[in-house]
C-alpha cells in the first residue's frame, strides 16, 4: 500500500524507535497522495444456504464505482467469510485489497473500522463495521429479509445510503 522508499541508515531493526518510525509518517520523504479507504464486508457462509441471499457482484460493483466517483483516490478493503470468492469477483482491481486468510473475524472488523466509509452486503457484522467506522454506508437493499420482521427504519440509520437497487436474491 505504502509506496515509500525505506531507507533506516544507520538504524538496524533491534535499534528503530517508535519517534523514528513516527516521523517517516508525519514527514515522508516525498508527499503522500491522499487516499479515501472504503471497507467491504461480504457475508456469504450460512446466509447463501440458510437466507438464500448471495449479494450480487453487480451491486458491490454499482457501490464501489459509486465511490469511485465520489474519491478521486480510493481504495477498498475487503474482508470477508469466502475471501475466495471476494478474489476471484473483485481482487483482480488495482484498488481492491483482501485481508489476509489469516485474519480472524476480530481482526476483520478492526481493519474494516479504519476505512472512512463501507459497504456492506448481509448481516450484522457489516452493520456494526459501517457504524463503528462512520463515513457513509452502502447497503444490500435484499437484507433484511421480509420474513424476519425487522422494522427498517431500527435497522437502516440514516447514514445509510442506498443509491441503487440491485436484487440479490437467489
Amino acid at each position: 500500500v505504502w509506496n515509500i522508499p525505506l531507507n533506516l541508515g544507520n538504524y538496524t531493526k533491534d535499534n528503530v524507535t517508535h519517534h523514528y518510525l513516527k516521523s517517516l509518517l508525519t514527514r515522508p520523504p516525498t508527499p503522500l497522495i491522499p487516499v479515501t479507504w472504503i471497507g467491504i464486508h461480504i457475508r456469504r457462509g450460512d446466509f447463501l444456504t440458510f437466507f438464500k441471499i448471495d449479494t450480487s457482484i453487480g451491486y458491490l460493483n454499482f457501490a464501489m464505482n459509486y465511490y469511485r466517483r465520489k474519491y478521486i483516490n480510493c481504495r477498498f478493503l475487503i474482508a470477508s467469510d469466502d475471501k475466495t470468492y471476494a478474489k476471484t469477483h473483485l481482487g483482480n482491481n488495482s484498488d481492491v485489497f483482501i485481508t489476509p486468510t489469516s485474519f480472524h473475524s476480530g481482526e476483520d472488523l478492526a481493519a474494516l473500522v479504519l476505512c472512512e466509509h463501507t459497504i456492506v452486503t448481509a448481516g450484522s457484522f457489516g452493520w456494526w463495521a459501517g457504524w463503528l467506522a462512520g463515513g457513509n454506508v452502502i447497503h444490500d437493499l435484499n437484507y433484511p429479509v421480509s420474513w424476519q420482521n425487522c422494522i427498517r427504519e431500527h435497522y437502516f440509520p440514516p447514514w445509510f445510503l442506498f443509491p441503487h437497487n440491485t436484487s440479490s436474491q437467489l
